[in-house]
């Protein structure tokens, strides 16, 4: 590994664990009785063009109404769509200020105005302090570029707002199409998985290990 100066994190799986079934869990308590709702309204791209910015809140609901058959308010969908989080383990929660003593830290994560949100609002309230200020440069979501990972784009986009040399700068996703994509703007890459944990990364002081 090169001479790391600057991270960027993926948000869900390395930092927050999450579970779309849980989204499936509750539609079906709003009566919506296909088998897997998330999965229907992802195989059509709907999620995929709300992380984009490419439609706004309200079209994403009425066509999400229309993909389920449901009459479910625009408040009940937002509520359901920000129920997928599982976990937000505490040595997360403290790993990442030790991190952002050492390296400049940043966030990118394929995530829509809903859940941009709530995400932000959820990390500072589980952790008790200012997670977002103290662990990060800045958190960025997709839906404020109007791209999504893996487009080359959406990496070049934080290169350049702050001035980072992609060669030392490291991209950790558990994603593999998402680190192909860094690459190709000459990011180094780490495709975390499991059982490989986050925290399996760095030392106790917050920096990389070597090996």
């Amino acid at each position: 590994m090169p001479n790391i100066k600057n991270i960027i994190f993926d948000l869900c799986g390395p930092i927050i664990t999450i579970d779309v079934n849980l989204i499936d869990k509750r539609l079906h308590e709003f009566g919506i009785t296909s088998e897997h709702p998330y999965r229907k309204v992802y195989d059509l791209a709907l999620t995929k063009r709300f992380e984009a910015n490419q439609i706004t809140t309200d079209e994403f609901c009425n066509e999400f109404r229309e993909i389920l058959n449901t009459r479910i308010t625009n408040e009940q969908i937002c509520d359901v769509w920000n129920s997928l989080i599982v976990d937000f383990k505490r040595e997360h929660q403290l790993l990442f200020p030790k991190i952002h003593k050492h390296y400049h830290t940043f966030v990118l994560s394929n995530s829509d105005v809903v859940n941009a949100e709530y995400f932000t609002q959820y990390l500072n309230s589980e952790a008790g302090f200012d997670f977002v200020s103290q662990g990060f440069d800045e958190i960025f979501f997709s839906y404020t570029i109007g791209e999504r990972k893996p487009s080359p784009e959406i990496f070049q986009h934080i290169l350049d707002k702050h001035n980072l040399i992609a060669s030392e700068t490291l991209f950790i996703d558990d994603c593999e199409k998402h680190c192909i994509g860094a690459k190709e703007v000459g990011l180094n890459t780490i495709w975390l998985q499991k059982p490989t944990d986050i925290c399996d990364l760095f030392n106790n002081d917050g920096t990389l290990k070597t090996k």
